[in-house]
């Protein structure tokens, strides 16, 4: 009879402290839940809040004012928002309103952005130009960038074909014009903004070697790298 009385309390005993085990594990695996909860939490807010620039209007921006004339008249102030704030498409850039004109009304407070501006066949190359920085016009043929897909106020990147090399010849260059239109083959030419210590290369480089012209991103556009291909680079 007290055998089986111990054997009653020892197995209470031994249910208990199993479930007091578990309840402990639960405690545990809850606290560390919970610790991994609130550090990725305060990693998206971080992320959320981390300021950005942006430029935001000042003032009204009628339908049609040209770019150039939004950014001589500073007629927006450069600010920083949050991330979680800053619209798709936003222009933290003035350089992104040169060659383009407002594609709608922007009213007062309104956050930039690429839609608010399109590509202006009217605005003038000379406008687009000023100390140092020069226009040139490069002939452009379908096999090495299409002007179907290139805009004034575009930007790209050039690289160039010389002796069984080809590497990154400049990047980031502004397309200020595309003075002829396209034909069939979507040949034609391109007027680039250039400094005025390049005009020597591109002109060389026009003349002697095969340049590539390669579209960037509208918004956002990371630095290109420098890079080389040559025939051992390709197969290997």
């Amino acid at each position: 009879m007290s055998n089986t009385i111990t054997n009653k309390v020892s197995g209470r005993m031994s249910s208990r402290g199993w479930a007091l085990a578990l309840g402990i594990g639960a405690v545990v695996l809850a606290a560390i839940l919970l610790v991994l909860y609130l550090d990725r939490y305060r990693a998206r807010t971080n992320s959320e809040n981390a300021p950005t620039p942006v430029l935001v209007a000042n003032r009204l921006i009628p339908k049609g004012t040209p770019g150039t004339l939004v950014a001589s008249q500073q007629m927006y102030a450069p600010t920083t928002l949050p991330r979680k704030e800053v619209q798709v498409g936003a222009v933290a850039d003035p350089q992104y309103l040169v060659g383009r004109a407002a594609a709608t009304d922007i009213f007062p407070g309104r956050q930039f952005t690429a839609t608010d501006f399109a590509a202006d066949p009217n605005t003038s190359v000379d406008s687009q130009i000023v100390g140092t920085q020069r226009a040139l016009s490069i002939s452009i043929d379908n096999v090495h960038g299409s002007l179907s897909q290139v805009q004034a106020g575009d930007s790209v990147d050039i690289y160039i074909a010389v002796a069984g090399v080809v590497k990154l010849f400049r990047s980031n260059v502004k397309v200020l014009a595309i003075p002829i239109t396209p034909g069939p083959s979507g040949g034609g030419n391109l007027v680039l903004r250039m400094e005025m210590k390049d005009v020597a290369d591109f002109a060389f480089a026009a003349d002697n070697s095969q340049l590539w012209f390669v579209l960037r991103p509208v918004v956002g556009a990371k630095k290109t790298k420098p890079d080389t291909a040559n025939a051992s680079t390709v197969l290997r």
